[in-house]
């Protein structure tokens, strides 16, 4: 590994079980479950039984990403669109007005997809370790995996997703550990921008990735509208960083490693 990309990478590799920020409270990580009334609306709209199939659990996290991924463009000059955030407004506004959203947008519209199917998803904001000057930051999702029984990384921006060497589905916490220790991770072939040009390894993950995977931001209530205005109840966020190290923006922070990974209830 390139000492640039070490640079990025380092990281203490123990964390001790600290949950801090506004007040004194216990944080749970909440899934809004497929019934709910905005997700069945996405569910029946986008008829996303027939798009996840039926084969196994990655099988259908990976065709909800490439879904997102092929109907709604990315600009990462474009925030939100106007109105609710959700997959319907999304992608409703893509294509009336014929243009693309951030990578944030997405990411919300691939968790709640997921979501709608039955499949617990987190937004992931990854920040670099200058997230106070450096403003390229980058947002996917995680989505669990039952079969592997642990989180699994789909980014919906570059149709994008990283194994080990055996082909297992990593998550971002394995990634940066496996680049810590100069273990393998492996980028998908197929992975590309808006379907004009490919991404390579070397610069998703060597370079852009690697420099920000230092804090890791989640949402505690996955849900549809997770952020701005909605008729329901908002999660906070919380953040993934390491000892000695407090990211303000966020809600709460911890350095608990296990804790911020912890399967869904």
């Amino acid at each position: 590994m390139s000492e640039k990309i070490f640079d990025y990478m380092t990281i203490p590799e123990e964390y001790s079980p600290d949950v801090f920020g506004k007040g004194c409270m216990i944080l749970r990580f909440k899934y809004a479950s497929p019934t709910d009334s905005l997700l069945t609306l996405s569910r029946e709209r986008f008829n996303l039984d027939s798009i996840a199939g039926h084969g196994d659990d990655i099988s259908r996290i990976k065709n909800l990403l490439y879904w997102v991924h092929n109907n709604i463009t990315h600009d990462g000059r474009n925030g939100f669109a106007p109105g609710a955030c959700n997959l319907r407004n999304t992608y409703d506004s893509a294509r009336r007005d014929t243009c693309g959203y951030n990578c944030r947008a997405l990411a919300i519209c691939l968790a709640e997809a997921l979501l709608a199917e039955g499949i617990p998803a987190r937004y992931v904001t990854c920040l670099p370790k200058a997230w106070d000057t450096d403003i390229d930051c980058h947002v996917i999702c995680v989505a669990w995996s039952k079969s592997l029984g642990k989180w699994v990384w789909v980014d919906p921006t570059f149709a994008a997703y990283i194994t080990d060497d055996k082909g297992v589905m990593l998550h971002p916490g394995e990634v940066r550990y496996r680049m810590q220790h100069d273990l393998p991770v492996i980028f998908n072939k197929d992975a590309n921008w808006n379907n004009r040009f490919p991404e390579s390894q070397e610069n998703y993950i060597d370079y852009y990735m690697a420099k920000n995977l230092y804090v890791l931001e989640v949402n505690t209530f996955n849900q549809a509208e997770p952020e701005g205005r909605s008729g329901h109840a908002q999660g906070y966020h919380v953040a993934l960083v390491p000892q000695g190290i407090t990211y303000p923006n966020s809600d709460y922070n911890t350095t608990d490693e296990q804790w911020f990974w912890q399967a869904p209830e």
